[in-house]
C-alpha cells in the first residue's frame, strides 16, 4: 500500500498513526478505520472501511492512501478538507497532479 507522504489523520487517530499505517502496510485488520484512497480511473477519492483492504484484490493492487478517519463522517469531513487544500494550492481540483 502507498501513502501519502502528507497524509491526512483525523484528530482521534494521530497518537496511532504509525501504528495504523502500519498494520495497514502489512495486510493486517483495521476495523475502526475509514481509508480515503485516489480512485484508480478517475480524479476522485474513494472512502473503504478499513477491513476492506483484506481482500485478495487489494493485496494485488494496492491503493494509494490520502487519508485515514475514525469514522465515516470524519472521512467526509477530511474528503472536503483535501479538496479544499488543492483548490487553495493549485487553483483547480486535479487530485491526481496534486498528491503524486
Amino acid at each position: 500500500m502507498r501513502f501519502y507522504k502528507k497524509l491526512y489523520i483525523s484528530p482521534s487517530l494521530q497518537k496511532k498513526k504509525r501504528q495504523i499505517v502500519w498494520r495497514l502496510k502489512m495486510g493486517k485488520a483495521v476495523p475502526f478505520v475509514y481509508v480515503i484512497t485516489l480512485a484508480e480511473q478517475n480524479d476522485l477519492m474513494n472512502i473503504y472501511q478499513g477491513l476492506i483492504l483484506k481482500q485478495p484484490y487489494y493485496r494485488k493492487n494496492p491503493p494509494f492512501v490520502l487519508g485515514i478517519a475514525d469514522s465515516y463522517s470524519a472521512a467526509l469531513e477530511l474528503v472536503q478538507q483535501i479538496l479544499m487544500d488543492i483548490h487553495d494550492k493549485t487553483g483547480n481540483y486535479d487530485i491526481r497532479s496534486f498528491c503524486m
